[in-house]
């Protein structure tokens, strides 16, 4: 599927240099390549591509596009038409039908071509299999990114004051193009009249009626259009009848807790008119726990999502100024933010005790979470990206090449920003346990490989704490001297292993000389012999051990053959 994007000013949906020539004479692609919706009409509406919607249909079949979704408006009558009358070549045509049929025939549609129905459907989504993998999706997802030891909480809490937007809200819990996302944007399309006077200021935009007669409101201040209307509760009680808030999660397993709820503030815009019945609830409160982040979906009623964006990357303003206020009150203070993009907040940098990222967990999110909050998960989650201080910063990730103005080392100028450090916020792979993990023993089998050989590096890893936990074992690789300037260092593999208190484990990984590959000058995979620092750690940044083995000789290869990364196995020590 090519993207909407033009490469070197040609939209990937036309480019017969990228779907041919690229993808399947020079990769060996030998599938179906499906459009993105809609995406030969961006190239012709958008892009300004072809002086006819038949003609962009026609530059998108001859590139190698063989099937348009959702549904034929480059491939409908004014191509048709082409064909008929011998403006396009047959050939073309008869070749992008044999890929359709190649592609049923693999798949067996010829011999099982109806769907389920509904309740055939309805009956494995609803299998305890289903249900079981949600919650260790969600709870292996979790990042625990700082804790002061306020985290898991202990048993002894009488008040605790539970506050945020998505406290006692599930919806909130699912991200973009899952059910419940696409049933809410449906509702917000279908209620997002062009031309309605109102005021945003106001959180209600006059006119505007959801199908079941509710009005359509607005969070204050801003043009996000809020979910916080009965109909969406339906749906997700319809959807997810199990699927439970995390107060409600909170309540039930925390019995001789008081739980303070309070909605305190929105997801998105400045506003403060909840703040003061949410403070008293931290005033009286023994600890207090702060729902943090946006509403990641689609349409007018997500702060992020496709086709939905922010030219800011921190928290609303309204909840770094909540964050704040709270913190005078000397409680502790934990954030757990939930959201499609990672939190970066300087004020939760500096009042918070303890923050959890908890991305989009869905069905099972609460539980997930109250899991990680209470000590009956210990969370292992590492981040798979580098998280900016400030939208200047991007791209910010950890394998930049050597030279950049992350990784500056030697090069001119001063090392950071006159404003904000030149390094992430939070690294890439990093993560919290509430055990301990040592490093230890590192061995290298060999000092020199060839070009087609492969090396094995191992290391011992102890749980060196009182609690089983997780730990994600991370091996970096770095050219140290190359033709071609070089990331910094570059995930070569990885491990997440489950370990006991005072368990030990031997982590080896296999890797091959081409994982270092290359492209050259003439964008040929070269193999080049040279020095490769080999580093083993917790995070990107949180290298426990060091080595080196070397490349003896120079080899170019088949770049689609060569291995991304390394084979892991791990043994009892």
């Amino acid at each position: 599927m090519p993207c909407y994007n033009s490469i070197d000013g040609e939209p990937a949906s036309v480019s017969h240099r990228l779907l041919t020539e690229l993808l399947r004479e020079r990769m060996g692609f030998d599938g179906l390549c499906i459009s993105d919706y809609g995406g030969i009409s961006n190239a012709h509406e958008v892009q300004r591509i072809g002086e006819t919607i038949g003609e962009t249909g026609f530059l998108a079949m001859e590139a190698g596009m063989d099937m348009e979704m959702p549904k034929a408006i480059g491939y409908g009558e004014k191509l048709k038409e082409m064909f008929r009358s011998g403006q396009a070549d047959t050939e073309l045509l008869n070749r992008t039908v044999l890929r359709v049929l190649e592609a049923k025939f693999r798949m067996g549609l010829f011999e099982q071509p109806f769907a389920m129905d509904g309740e055939s459907c309805k009956k494995i989504f609803e299998e305890k299999e289903g249900a079981e993998l949600s919650l260790r999706s969600a709870r292996e997802s979790m990042v625990l990114l700082k804790n002061n030891g306020v985290l898991p909480l202990s048993g002894k809490i009488k008040k605790l004051a539970l506050i945020g937007p998505h406290a006692d809200c599930a919806r909130k819990f699912f991200g973009g193009y899952t059910h419940l996302c696409m049933m809410e944007s449906v509702y917000a399309a279908a209620s997002s009249i062009a031309g309605v006077e109102g005021s945003p200021e106001s959180g209600q935009i006059g006119g505007a009626m959801l199908p079941d007669g509710e009005p359509v409101n607005y969070v204050p201040g801003t043009k996000i259009q809020s979910d916080e209307a009965e109909l969406f509760n339906d749906i997700l009680r319809l959807q997810k009848p199990g699927c439970r808030s995390l107060l409600e999660e909170l309540k039930e397993r925390m019995t001789d807790t008081e739980i303070l709820y309070v909605y305190g503030y929105p997801v998105a815009g400045k506003d403060q008119s909840r703040f003061e019945e949410a403070l008293q609830a931290v005033r009286e409160a023994d600890v207090v726990i702060l729902t943090l982040g946006g509403k990641h979906g689609t349409c007018s009623m997500a702060t992020m999502g496709e086709g939905v964006n922010a030219a800011d990357i921190n928290l609303p303003e309204c909840q770094d100024a909540f964050i704040k206020a709270a913190s005078v009150y000397g409680k502790p203070l934990i954030g757990i933010h939930f959201d499609g993009r990672p939190i970066s907040s300087d004020t939760a940098d500096q009042y918070l005790d303890a923050v959890i990222e908890a991305w989009s967990p869905a069905e099972t999110g609460a539980q997930a979470v109250a899991d990680v909050l209470l000590g009956a998960y210990n969370p292992g989650g590492k981040l798979p990206v580098s998280v900016a201080y400030h939208a200047g910063q991007i791209p910010i990730y950890y394998n930049h090449p050597n030279g950049s103005a992350w990784h500056q080392q030697e090069s001119i100028g001063f090392v950071n920003y006159v404003d904000v450090p030149h390094t992430p916020r939070y690294c890439f792979g990093h993560g919290l346990s509430y055990t301990q993990f040592e490093y230890s023993d590192i061995h290298i089998s060999t000092a020199e490989i060839g070009a087609e050989e492969s090396v094995q590096i191992s290391c011992v890893v102890k749980n060196a704490g009182n609690c089983a936990g997780d730990e994600v074992v991370q091996l970096y690789l770095r050219d140290r001297f190359a033709s071609m300037t070089r990331p910094v260092k570059e995930l070569a593999g990885f491990k997440r292993i489950h370990m006991e208190p005072g368990e030990k484990v031997r982590v080896t990984f296999t890797v091959q000389a081409d994982q270092s590959a290359f492209l050259d000058r003439q964008m040929r995979w070269k193999v080049e012999k040279g020095e490769i620092d080999v580093e083993i750690g917790s995070s990107s940044e949180d290298i426990r051990l060091k080595g080196t083995y070397r490349i003896t000789e120079d080899r170019w290869i088949d770049g689609a053959k060569r291995a991304f990364y390394a084979k892991v196995q791990k043994d009892k020590v």
